[in-house]
């Protein structure tokens, strides 16, 4: 056996005796045993073999350091000095830190200042130091060292005084150790295993070092003969012994001895041993092992070598002789033992060193080819026992060119290796004998005897172990490189020689052997990889030929007449016999692993080299083919059913092949016949058995004729035998053949070329289908998928209508009928009718049609419900079936396509791959549609997108539309106004039909200029109106988009400014909408609320004021005003001149309330900066418009007011109206008189003006006539007293100094009107609004007129509690308006400065509901009046509590006000209305803790216990505060509190819309908590189970609250105020504030009771501590029982500290009461013990201390008292 050991201790028997007790009777199949020598040789004495010696590199002693020896140190810069010491040191961070140094702070520098600086010159005299390091720096451990090494010598010698002076060292000065040192580890460093370190180092080499010979020697260091043998010295030195070579760089100091110390009387101390300390750093063994380190030198040496030889043109005898040295070849092997020396293996577990190996065998190879012979011996045994084992895959890369080239080159190395494995066998086998004899007698003469009996082997048969491991490596597919190894095989087998293959223990066919090897490659699975198609390819490629070549070996040999010896035949067969047998059992073996696919091989690649092997076998003898063709022809034939495929794929391959006129040719022909006979015959066969008797037939027959045909084509139907009898099977049983092996069929009708064979077949199959409707999915699939791969040809078509019917049906089915239906339309030519198809195709269109329209009326329809279709359309579209000439059975749907594509996606549709195929269809339209075709399809579809512009049923709105008409979709161009957009005429229709007066009469509240309420108002209903998903009518989606448009378009816009019009009236409807909800708009329903009304105003108010400011003509209003009143005026006017008359013209005929108020918004811009006296002109056009258009000309003259001109017939107009009402009488006032008062009213200045409305006298004689309608008996409507009450407001200013009974009378109507008004009462908010005006009026003038205020102080109470009355009303049934907001607001700037002798403890319930009103404005003023009110309530529960003895009174909170408190309220400040709604609800928070302001303790704890029962904290305000504040997101995203103070929050300046309002207010009321209610949230904190909120909020108030908790708390206790009653001449109180602490001393007797108070600082969090400082006088219990009580009164009480102190001092105080001195020290307190005097005498009941009567008893000798003199005991 192989030795891949040491020599064993134990002896050759016992070895054998262990071996067969182990193994047992089996042997070792691959390696068998050698042979031991004949008897008689086994008594010859041979010499003992002597066993390798590696002699070790001798140490070197410790190289002093030039630094010290030369004196360098004293004369080197003391920086440099640092630098070049550090290379002493062992750290490999502090070399790399000197290497970095030197290079950057001295090379670099010295190379900017050149050859004439100074540092050149100290770097010269420091290269003595830089030479005695390099060489342990050039192999150190650090990749990073070695590096920064290679480069700092690069540069260095790159410095030309340097480089010289260091080639002059290695010539001249350097000693032949350092020479070689230098240059060895140098050259070693060039070829380092690191790729950066070799490449760094080598260049410096082969710059600076030649060898004779070298074309370019010029200064450069030249490899002489004293240098080079240094050099190769040095380097096989370290490839030999790395180890050594390293510590010879490295050498440890020398180990100090410990001195042994004299003996003495107590005895030696032990010895202890010195251990020599590693050379190696910490830091380096972690860098590098042993074995790594090892490996890196014998690289870098063996590259050197390979170097050496590259550039010597022989070896030297000292090469030679290294090379010769068998121990250097163990490089090669990778096992731990080397089977060719005895000794530890250099390649073990390194394969870069095996590739250094290779790579120098390859160098040999290369460079010193001719005086390689006397190295063969050496070199034989390492290579071919060393290349057939190797695992590693990198390894074997480098190995084949090498190894195949040795190989070719010396085949003689087979032997050579033989040779010496038998002769070291012998050798050990001679060892192990002479052991045995000494111990063994009696077992090794049974092993003679044993051995005498087996057959000797002689050299030249003995087995070859190299041979025997290639053998192996066979076995496992090339050692797992099948791709590389495979193709080298034959190429190997080539280089053995027959005597090496006939060399085998085996008794079977050395040649059987060798390909058993082979095959068990696959037998073991050893080509399983990723690609084992191409290894299996391979394998077989190369097992062919080998095959080939051992044959023609075989018949090489045999025409030799070989020797027995030789003959790789087996004993019992001739060489033709053995040929014979093995290529039929090679292609047997090689067709059952191709059949069972263990060997995966492509079937076409397989064939190819079976027939290129077929060829060779032919060309090298016919009868061997012969035997070839029988076995493959008979295994095919039995494979036919088996394997289709391969059968087919051979027979096409060998037919296509094989030559024609030759005999493999006709044999293969002949093999296709029969196998086409045979195949035919059983699929007629099946197909009866599969019709006649309804089983399943076997399907072998089919899928080989499929193979066969796939394969052949319509070359398979030259055999007209076959022709015949498949075009009958097909004809007569197409359907049966399409249900069972549709394949067939399908590969027939493809390679059949006779056309009407074909459709008679397609026919039938056709008619199959129509008979066979409920097998039609499974049946029609296979065929429909061949027509989608465009195989079938395109002549089959059907006869009639045979599917027609039956699509039809598929397209209404379910949705597997639709796809089956879709799938036969797109393949119509080969299954529809043309008629067929144009009906189905119609069908489909109009189901899409349908579908579109369904999702414009607002249907949600599944978007994939579409994609079918649109799927089919396109497909169709794309490919159209040669039946459909053009393609105008599309343009009905291109309308709704276009649609579907471009404006669906805009709809707020999601995204669907549907709408990209819609928009490639129409693409694809665009590309072959005419001119005529595209404008017809896109006038329909401009014609239906001006429908859905006014189409409030769909759900596209008009800016979706504008939206995609904006990306200017393909095909469409659109001109939008004239287009797509409404006219002129269409939008003056629209407005037509809409009522013109207001929605509402309450809208008078804000516009002064509508009309009282009329019966209109009250029986026009708008329910037949429609309106889209905005809530927008057709009116307003038609000038919506307008109004989009003009805004992108401005110059659009002027020359269009008929738009503006409308523009206003939108805006009217709208702000009135806006204003009144609950009313019915004729042009927005409820959802419009939703949408953004106020910015559409905005938008309308913006190009209202760009329209009517952009004319360059500044007369042109003038021009309007003189074509309106000179009718004989012919100038033209310009565009807004025009607008301005056609407007006057349409209000003066209309005379309604909208077209009045839309000319009032222009006229409020066009004359806005008039002159006076066109302003006269305008006061007298609508004078003439008085009569015949009184709300017109009431429009013009209110705009006349406003601009503020004030011309003088203004002011005779006013007169004239004032006097007018004199001569009305009251019969008249309804009619007549309300019209005159509406007028006047029109004609009113502003307030704050200087203009005088009338003369007092005027102003008194209007009043009076107002007085004599009321008083006459007539029936005044109350709409006239309303308008009264406005002449009344504008003529109070003038009457305030005329006395008289007008003022009664105003009084009167005054009240009269909040009588009569109720501010739910949508009807009474007019008259409401304008008394309340009246009122602050009359309040504001009475302040400052002494006879008026006394007028108003006697009428004034009753109106006001009228008016307190109104704010107590609650608005939860009136609906929301902005009138009744207006009217709250006025309510409640009245009643907020109420006297306090209105306010009573039930104003806060009656109005606390005020702070939920929807205007913030009402919100702020009603918190000023119930603040109040709040107060008040607190007061009165005080004195209630107070004086209540029984308690029989409970103070409560208002269940009003908690009814706000426990509403669930939307916390998303983004809405307006949430944070109105938020606004509301913090506000009642804010009159909780108001309550408590002021509030004694009971109240306060009354208050809390209420709270803790309804669990309002946690269930309201937690939650609330917690998400404005936005602590429940973590503390990164909470609320920033940094430059905010919490203490503090003004409600009257809050302003809405801000992001900081609302988190601010909640941040005051959690502070407000934080003071009033800290038990609750502490509590709320101890029971949470989220520990990162509560960590959150611990912070967040620990932060920003506590700090200014414990301040206002200090505060209070200091306050002087709050102590009263508290602190006096016992009671003190003193407050640390730097430290948070509270003392309260209590002086009893000049004795103290102290406690002391310690706040936390995040308080109220966490509780207060009470701490016992001085206890004297009260036991301890009692003691503990007062704090005790103190800390409750603060915690669980919610009390403050002066609350607890002020219990504190209650309960010392009644303690103490009543409490007498001790008569025999005179005082309360003892001085002794701290106790009361609690030791009465019967006698005289007075009381003692007990320490004082002991002291007493003791002094005087007596238990008497001292005062009564009584016995006390």
């Amino acid at each position: 056996m192989v030795k891949g050991h040491g020599k064993s201790s134990a002896t050759s028997a016992t070895r054998k005796k262990h071996a067969k007790k182990t193994v047992g009777p089996q042997q070792d199949e691959s390696i068998p045993k050698e042979k031991k020598p004949k008897k008689s040789e086994r008594g010859k004495k041979k010499e003992p073999r002597p066993k390798m010696y590696i002699p070790p590199v001798k140490p070197a002693p410790v190289q002093p350091d030039p630094l010290e020896t030369t004196g360098l140190a004293h004369s080197l810069p003391p920086d440099l000095l640092v630098v070049l010491r550090s290379f002493n040191k062992k750290a490999q961070v502090t070399k790399i830190r000197a290497l970095e140094d030197l290079q950057a702070n001295w090379v670099e520098k010295c190379q900017k200042e050149g050859e004439d600086g100074t540092l050149v010159y100290t770097l010269v005299e420091m290269l003595p130091v830089w030479l005695h390091h390099v060489s342990s720096l050039f192999v150190h451990p650090s990749r990073r060292v070695r590096f920064l090494t290679a480069t700092l010598h690069t540069s260095l010698l790159h410095l030309p005084p340097v480089r010289d002076q260091i080639f002059f060292y290695l010539r001249e000065s350097a000693s032949t150790a350092q020479l070689e040192a230098i240059l060895g580890t140098w050259c070693i460093a060039a070829h380092d295993v690191d790729r950066s370190v070799a490449s760094a180092t080598l260049k410096a080499w082969k710059d600076a070092i030649s060898y004779p010979g070298s074309p370019d020697t010029a200064d450069r260091f030249v490899l002489n003969d004293n240098p080079r043998s240094s050099l190769v010295s040095f380097v096989q030195r370290t490839a030999l012994d790395p180890s050594g070579a390293y510590a010879y760089l490295n050498p440890a100091p020398p180990v100090v001895s410990t001195p042994i110390p004299k003996k003495s009387g107590r005895g030696l101390p032990p010895v202890q041993k010195a251990e020599p300390e590693s050379t190696r750093s910490k830091a380096e063994e972690m860098e590098e092992s042993e074995s790594d380190r090892r490996a890196r030198l014998r690289v870098g040496a063996l590259g050197a070598i390979r170097w050496v030889l590259s550039i010597s043109p022989s070896i030297s005898e000292d090469t030679l002789s290294f090379l010769s040295n068998p121990v250097l070849w163990t490089a090669l092997h990778h096992a731990e033992s080397c089977p060719w020396v005895e000794i530890e293996n250099f390649g073990f577990s390194q394969p870069i060193v095996r590739k250094s190996a290779w790579g120098l065998v390859q160098t040999l190879l290369v460079s010193q080819k001719t005086q390689l012979q006397t190295l063969v011996p050496a070199l034989s045994p390492a290579i071919l026992r060393s290349a057939w084992v190797e695992p590693d895959s990198t390894v074997q890369s480098v190995m084949w060119q090498p190894l195949l080239t040795f190989l070719k080159e010396f085949p003689s190395s087979w032997e050579i290796e033989r040779a010496q494995s038998l002769k070291k066998d012998e050798d050990a086998d001679e060892d192990d004998e002479d052991e045995d004899e000494d111990e063994d007698e009696d077992g090794e003469e049974k092993e003679r005897q044993t051995k005498s009996k087996e057959p000797t082997a002689s050299p030249s048969t003995a087995p070859s172990l190299a041979y025997l491991e290639f053998l192996q490596f066979l076995q496992l597919g090339c050692s797992g490189s099948p791709l590389q190894g495979y193709p080298t095989v034959v190429i190997i087998l080539s280089t053995i020689p027959s005597s090496i293959l006939a060399s085998s223990t085996s008794t079977i066919s050395p040649l059987i052997e060798f390909f058993t090897s082979f095959w068990a490659a696959i037998d073991g699975r050893a080509l399983s990889s990723l690609k084992r198609s191409a290894t299996s390819a391979a394998f077989l490629s190369s097992l062919l030929e080998c095959m080939i070549f051992l044959i023609k070996r075989l018949r090489r040999d045999e025409s030799r007449s070989p020797s027995s010896e030789s003959d790789l035949a087996a004993a019992t067969s001739t060489p033709t016999q053995e040929a014979h047998t093995l290529v039929q059992e090679q292609f047997a073996r090689l067709w059952e692993e191709l059949s069972t696919y263990k060997l995966k091989v492509e079937d076409r690649a397989a064939a190819r080299l079976m027939g290129q092997t077929l060829d060779s076998l032919y060309d090298i003898d016919p009868e061997l083919y012969q035997a070839a063709w029988h076995t493959l022809a008979s295994l095919i034939k039995r494979s036919a059913d088996t394997n289709p495929t391969l059968v087919s794929t051979v027979l096409k391959v060998f037919y296509d092949r094989f030559k024609d006129g030759t005999p493999t040719k006709e044999a293969a022909s002949m093999l296709l016949g029969e196998v086409l006979n045979t195949v035919s015959v059983e699929s007629e066969r099946n197909l009866r058995m599969e019709e006649s008797e309804g089983v399943s037939a076997p399907k072998g027959s089919f899928e080989l004729l499929v193979s066969m045909l796939d394969q052949f084509r319509e070359g398979l139907f030259r055999d007209s035998t076959f022709t015949e009898r498949i075009d009958l099977v097909t004809s007569e049983n197409a359907y049966l053949l399409i249900s069972t092996s549709p394949s067939l069929l399908l590969s027939y009708l493809q390679h059949r070329k006779e056309e009407q064979q074909c459709l008679r077949t397609w026919r039938a199959l056709l008619a199959g289908y129509a008979a066979h409707p409920e097998a039609i999915h499974k049946a029609i699939r296979p065929v429909l998928e061949s027509t989608q791969r465009h195989v079938l040809p395109k002549y089959l078509k059907p006869e009639t209508d045979e599917l027609d019917e039956l699509a039809g049906r598929l397209l209404a089915g379910d949705s597997n009928d639709l796809a089956l239906a879709q799938r036969i339309l797109l393949a119509a030519d080969y299954f529809i009718s043309f008629n067929g198809f144009v009906s189905l195709l119609q069908n489909v269109i109009s189901t899409f049609n349908l579908q579109v329209d369904l999702v414009l009326g607002g249907d949600e329809q599944p978007l994939f419900t579409f994609g079918s279709s649109l799927d089919l359309i396109l497909s169709i579209f794309k490919n159209p079936p040669a039946m459909l000439k053009s393609l105008e059975a599309f343009d009905n749907l291109l309308p709704s396509l276009f649609i579907f594509a471009y404006l669906f996606p805009e709809c707020g549709i999601n995204a669907h791959s549907s709408f990209g195929v819609a928009k490639e269809l129409w693409a694809e339209w665009l590309k072959i549609a005419s001119d005529r075709q595209k404008i017809a399809i896109t006038g329909a579809i401009k014609a239906q997108l001006r429908s859905l512009i006014t189409d409030p049923q769909v759900r596209p709105v008009p800016e979706d539309i504008l939206r995609m008409l904006a990306q200017k979709p393909p095909g469409l161009s659109i001109d939008l106004l004239f287009d797509i957009l409404p006219s002129t005429v269409d939008m003056q229709d629209m407005l037509s039909h809409l009522p013109a007066h207001a929605i509402d009469p309450s809208l008078a509240v804000i516009n002064p200029l509508v009309p009282p309420s009329t019966p209109a108002h009250k029986h026009h209903q708008h329910s037949d109106r429609l309106f889209d998903r905005r809530g927008f009518g057709s009116y307003a989606r038609a000038t919506h988009v307008l109004l989009s448009l003009f805004l992108e378009e401005r110059q659009l816009a002027k020359q269009n400014i008929w738009a503006l019009q409308h523009f206003l009236a939108l805006s009217i409807y709208a702000h009135d909408f806006q204003s009144v909800p609950s009313a019915q708009s004729p042009v927005f329903d409820s959802k419009a609320l939703v949408s953004d009304l106020t910015s559409m105003i905005l938008k309308i108010r913006q190009i209202t004021t760009y329209l009517l400011l952009s004319s360059q003509d500044e007369n042109w209003c003038q021009h309007a005003l003189s074509a309106i009143t000179d009718q004989k005026y012919s100038l033209p006017l310009n565009p807004l001149a025009q607008f301005l008359v056609d407007m006057i013209n349409k209000a003066r005929e209309s005379d309604t309330v909208r077209d009045a108020r839309v000319l009032g918004i222009i006229l409020e811009h066009v004359l806005d900066d008039i002159e006076k006296p066109e302003g006269e002109l305008w006061v007298m056009f609508a004078r003439k418009l008085e009569r015949s258009a009184a709300e017109t000309s009431m429009t013009i003259i209110r705009a006349v007011v406003d601009s503020a001109t004030e011309p003088l017939r203004l002011d005779r107009y006013r007169n004239e109206l004032a006097a007018a009402l004199l001569g009305i009488p009251p019969n008249r006032a309804n009619t007549e008189g309300l019209l005159t008062l509406r007028k006047l009213a029109a004609t009113a200045p502003d307030s704050e003006s200087e203009v005088v409305f009338l003369p007092q006298l005027r102003a008194v004689n209007a009043v009076k006539a107002c007085q004599d309608w009321i008083g006459s008996d007539e029936d005044i409507d109350e709409k006239v007293e309303s308008e009264m009450t406005v002449l009344f407001l504008n003529l109070a200013p003038i009457l305030q100094n005329v006395p008289g009974s007008h003022w009664e009378f105003i009084f009167d109507v005054l009240e009269s009107n909040l009588e009569n008004s109720h501010i739910t009462e949508d009807t009474s908010l007019v008259q409401l609004s304008r008394s309340l005006r009246l009122f602050i009026v009359i309040q504001d003038l009475a302040l400052s007129n002494k006879s008026l205020r006394a007028d108003w102080e006697a009428r004034k109470v009753p109106i006001l509690t009228m008016v307190r009355d109104l704010a107590t009303v609650k608005l939860d049934a009136a609906g929301v308006s902005l009138p009744r907001s207006i009217c709250r607001e006025l309510v409640l700037s009245i009643v907020q400065d109420l006297p306090p002798s209105l306010i009573d403890q039930e104003t806060l319930p009656k109005m606390c509901h005020l702070v939920t009103d929807p205007s913030n404005d009402v919100q702020k003023m009603a918190y000023q009046l119930l603040h109040s009110a709040a107060k008040k309530r607190t007061e009165h529960l005080v004195i209630e509590a107070g004086v209540d003895s029984e308690d029989a009174v409970k103070a409560e909170l208002p269940l009003e006000l908690l009814d706000i408190l426990q509403r669930n309220i939307n916390f998303n400040l983004s809405d307006e209305d949430d944070e109105q709604n938020i606004f509301g609800h913090l506000l009642g928070w804010m009159l909780l803790f108001d309550l408590f302001q002021d509030a004694s303790f009971k109240v306060r704890s009354s208050y809390i216990e209420q709270i803790r029962n309804l669990n309002i904290i946690v269930g309201h305000f937690i939650p609330c505060f917690l998400g404005l504040l936005q602590l429940d997101e973590g503390l990164t995203k909470a609320f920033k509190l940094d430059i905010w103070a919490v203490d503090e929050f003004y409600v009257e300046h809050y302003e809405p819309g801000t992001s900081f309002g609302i988190p601010l207010f909640a941040a005051h009321l959690y502070y407000r908590a934080l003071l009033t209610v800290p038990s609750l949230i502490h509590g709320w904190l101890l029971d949470c189970k989220d520990r990162q909120l509560t960590s959150t909020i611990t912070t967040y108030t620990s932060q920003h609250f506590s700090p200014v908790i414990i301040r206002a708390e200090l505060t209070h206790v200091k306050d002087p105020g709050a102590v009263v009653g508290i602190a006096d001449e016992n009671m003190t109180i003193k407050v640390a504030a730097a430290v948070n602490e509270v003392v309260a001393s209590y002086l009893v007797d000049e004795h103290q009771l102290e406690i002391k108070l310690k706040i936390p600082t995040d308080w109220p969090l966490h509780k207060i501590e009470v701490k016992d400082m001085k206890r004297v006088g009260v036991d301890e219990n009692r003691w503990r029982a007062w704090i005790l009580a103190v800390q409750q009164t603060i915690w669980a009480h919610n009390g403050r500290i002066l609350d607890g102190l002020e219990l504190f001092k209650k309960n010392v105080t009644l303690h103490f009461e009543g409490q007498v001195e001790c008569a025999i020290c005179y005082s309360i307190i003892s001085v002794m013990d701290g106790s009361l005097p609690r030791k009465p005498c019967k006698t005289c009941k007075n009381r003692f201390h007990a320490g004082c009567l002991y002291k007493w008893f003791n002094s005087s000798h007596s238990s008497s008292c001292p005062l009564c003199r009584s016995d006390i005991i």
